[in-house]
């Protein structure tokens, strides 16, 4: 392999951090009206999976495109959810400051909706990025794949508690992730993700094998799994 070859793991390494860098940038700067976070997310994963299945991408004509494409439906689904985690918030901290044997009951089952809300609102702008649904469906379609697939989503849900504790010990963390860790995490998270996608839609393999971070597919365990989703593709061209 050629030093300056753009296949030597330096380069790659030097690449990737980049795309991370642009990612979470355009992430931030397309999110700031705060209701566009949906259609940012969205736009952030289909670049993502594209970047992960070694697809020929231009980060920032790819990532505007995918905004405006998924703009209307990805607010919408936003738009729903963030009054559901609003008052999802309210019940948990009501609870946190009750006593007695049914503050516990009722705090525990809080956590437990809080729970399957968090890991339905991570799968459902990478859906809506891979899959053409209305946005009932894309809810539903969320919510099954992260019940589903739990070891993936508490995985995710893990990563997510330890980064916000991290952020809320070190002020300073929360700083550095708004820079780079919204596309690091996108990243990493996109491939769990597909790991999860091409269970439904064997469709989803890189172009490239070679250049993707991608492991070989694996057959569905369940056949029921396939029949949560078949919709149709927005990645492959």
């Amino acid at each position: 392999m050629k030093i300056f070859s753009i296949e030597n793991p330096v380069f790659a390494f030097i690449s990737r951090v980049g795309d991370m860098f642009i990612l979470s940038f355009m992430w931030l700067i397309t999110s700031l009206p705060i209701f566009t976070i949906g259609a940012s997310t969205t736009a952030a994963y289909d670049c993502a999976f594209k970047i992960i299945r070694a697809r020929d991408t231009n980060l920032f004509k790819d990532y505007f495109r995918s905004f405006k494409s998924n703009f209307k439906q990805s607010t919408i689904i936003f738009l729903i959810l963030l009054p559901i985690g609003a008052l999802i918030g309210v019940d948990l901290w009501f609870w946190s400051q009750q006593e007695g044997d049914m503050a516990f009951i009722m705090n525990a089952l809080s956590i437990g909706i809080a729970a399957l809300f968090v890991v339905t609102y991570l799968y459902v702008f990478p859906v809506q990025a891979v899959f053409e649904n209305p946005v009932k469906k894309t809810l539903k379609t969320a919510f099954l794949m992260a019940i589903s697939n739990w070891w993936n989503s508490i995985l995710l849900l893990a990563a997510c508690v330890a980064v916000s504790y991290l952020c809320y010990i070190f002020p300073i963390a929360g700083y550095i992730f708004l820079l780079m860790g919204t596309g690091t995490f996108t990243m990493i998270f996109a491939v769990r993700f597909l790991v999860v996608f091409r269970k439904y839609n064997a469709e989803l393999m890189p172009d490239r094998p070679e250049a993707s971070d991608m492991d070989p597919i694996e057959k569905p365990k369940d056949e029921k799994k396939a029949r949560i989703k078949r919709g149709k593709n927005k990645i492959i061209s």
